[in-house]
């Protein structure tokens, strides 16, 4: 597929720049395993949801997006947005925030984007879930992703972040060891949501999910 087909975002230079110095911090810390293709539908509008475990997974997340010279619209947590040493650098790749109060203006702005043929990306969990709230790898998913990907006739596709958690663990401060571990990225079939169950689509979502993570053989994750 020709990625280009999806449309730039207006920061897309920014955000390309970013990309690539979030690649150079992560590799410092981290061997990279990306994907060498990214085999995304060429004929629906997209969004890609992954799971969270870590304040790293943004960082991985730029970095797969610099080495296919693609840019999307993110959702971000809002107080990440508001305040703290990334907010401006958040603001600056064009990224939305979004939070339990936000809902409506959040899933608006995603849904527009959508539908003007930029890539949205998301994590369904919503937040940094503990790991004992984890089932085969993942949290629970929110409604959300359901609700735009079917004002939108967009498929999900469903990405795994395995490792991110060995170099940012939750609640912790960003570990540097030796030898570094590795943080593993894949992508899975899309996945069509239908009905207007959200809470069942968002299960889904993550399922399909748990079960790319299943294929990185990722620890936490049953095959």
């Amino acid at each position: 597929m020709d990625h280009h087909s999806f449309r730039p975002i207006a920061e897309h230079e920014w955000f390309q720049r970013t990309g690539l110095w979030f690649t150079r911090v992560t590799s410092a810390a981290a061997a990279l395993e990306l994907p060498d293709v990214l085999p995304l539908p060429d004929n629906r509008p997209v969004i890609l949801a992954a799971n969270h475990r870590s304040m790293l997974d943004l960082a991985v997340a730029m970095a797969v997006f610099a080495r296919f010279d693609l840019s999307s619209r993110i959702q971000i947590r809002a107080d990440l947005m508001e305040r703290g040493p990334g907010a401006k650098l958040l603001h600056s790749i064009g990224a939305i925030p979004t939070s339990t109060k936000l809902r409506e203006s959040s899933e608006r702005a995603s849904i527009e984007a959508v539908s003007a043929g930029h890539l949205l990306s998301l994590m369904p969990e919503g937040r940094l879930c503990r790991p004992e709230e984890w089932v085969n790898g993942v949290g629970p998913g929110r409604p959300g992703v359901s609700r735009i990907a079917l004002a939108t006739e967009a498929v999900v596709v469903p990405i795994g972040f395995s490792g991110t958690e060995c170099v940012w663990p939750r609640g912790r401060l960003p570990r540097v060891r030796w030898p570094r571990p590795t943080i593993r990225v894949a992508l899975g079939p899309p996945v069509e949501l239908a009905g207007t169950n959200h809470a069942d689509n968002a299960q889904q979502v993550m399922e399909a999910i748990a079960a790319v993570l299943a294929g990185l053989n990722d620890p936490y994750a049953v095959g």
